[in-house]
């Protein structure tokens, strides 16, 4: 079994959090214990027959909380991701650290330090913004390996946010990076939002270092994004992506997605959403050498109290493959059912970046239980 709790700041949290259980008598701490455990089976037919997957995961979180006083607050996070999976020729099994987080907190500013996830921008299905993460729209368990960092986080009293985050240590490639950041090289960058009228715009950067193997460089991240409600729902991500260096033949990457939402008084409501995004890679800064162009729709509607039906279908203009999912969903006070009918056409696996819990090609369906306590 691999168990990778190996790195610095992951003992530091862990003795600091496991100090603080042993202090009993601390005025106004508060520990508490909670779950989640999930169970799947999947069947899927592809070209060279079906296959079938079972599978366990099991996520025990300790939360811990210390009120220094009325307004400020230090509070802890660790959760472990343990599983078990099986295609019935062979098994897979893992335990790791999934979040160790230790939190400041006061009226204005929020200090977070340790494994964490980061993500933002107002996409949900076709994210030019995720930068941090891979989260799987489809995946109902929304998995996502964090990130090691300081995070830090200012409110204004106008409503506008400062983010600032430095990064360390992460050695595998993260959202839609090929290469992962060199070994031992920090990276940093921030986000500054502000509310506009109607709604909110931001303006976020990032730096690296790439290991491209025999190639390191530097790479930077630009990006734009806002929100607005007229009526409807309407947003936009976008990033400009330079890599400074002459050895690579497309050292400039571009995406832009738009979007937006809206719910049709009809029956319950029908809640509606569309997105397109465009990602151009080029030898020059505004160049199009290469051009892909996804579009996205999602939809749902409650049956209810427990029910609810949900689709998502995506076109990939160049491949001219269409991406089918259905989920029908029932959530009862700590038990979530999931059903969910798919179809991935053979030759499009590469649109999404899999969680690990669904299949990338052919159809079938998968069936998913969910446990929170």
């Amino acid at each position: 079994m691999k168990l990778r709790i190996n790195k610095f700041i992951n003992k530091s949290i862990l003795l600091f959090c496991f100090a603080l259980v042993l202090v009993n008598n601390i005025k106004g701490q508060d520990f508490e214990f909670h779950g989640q455990a999930a169970g799947w089976g999947i069947g899927t037919k592809a070209d060279n027959g079906w296959t079938k997957n079972l599978g366990l995961r099991y996520f025990p979180q300790l939360n811990y909380s210390y009120s220094l006083d009325e307004n400020n607050l230090i509070n802890g996070e660790i959760l472990l991701n343990t599983y078990y999976t099986t295609d019935f020729k062979s098994d897979d099994y893992n335990l790791k650290l999934y979040r160790a987080i230790l939190r400041y907190t006061s009226t204005q500013t929020e200090v977070q330090l340790g494994l964490q996830k980061i993500n933002f921008g107002p996409a949900q299905l076709l994210r030019t913004l995720m930068w941090f993460d891979r989260v799987d729209p489809r995946d109902p368990l929304k998995l996502t390996d964090g990130v090691y960092g300081l995070r830090y986080k200012y409110s204004f009293l106008n409503n506008s946010i400062l983010w600032l985050w430095g990064l360390y240590d992460n050695n595998d490639p993260v959202g839609y990076e090929v290469y992962p950041t060199a070994n031992k090289t920090p990276e940093w960058g921030g986000r500054y939002q502000l509310e506009v009228p109607l709604g909110e715009a931001a303006a976020t950067v990032h730096t690296r270092m790439v290991d491209a193997g025999l190639l390191n460089y530097r790479e930077n991240r630009y990006a734009l994004d806002g929100r607005w409600d007229i009526g409807i729902g309407v947003w936009f991500e976008s990033e400009l992506q330079q890599s400074e260096t002459n050895r690579l033949p497309y050292p400039w990457n571009k995406m832009l997605t738009v979007g937006g939402d809206y719910t049709f008084g009809i029956g319950n409501g029908i809640y509606f959403l569309a997105e397109h995004r465009t990602s151009i890679t080029s030898a020059k800064t505004w160049g199009d050498d290469i051009d892909k162009k996804i579009s996205a729709v999602m939809a749902s509607y409650p049956f209810g109290t427990l029910d609810n039906f949900a689709l998502q279908i995506y076109y990939d203009w160049q491949g001219k493959n269409i991406y089918q999912y259905y989920l029908w969903q029932r959530t009862y006070d700590n038990l979530i059912i999931n059903l969910a009918l798919f179809h991935y056409p053979e030759n499009g696996a590469g649109l999404f970046i899999s969680s690990g819990t669904a299949p990338s090609t052919g159809y079938g369906l998968q069936l998913m239980l969910i446990y929170n306590y």
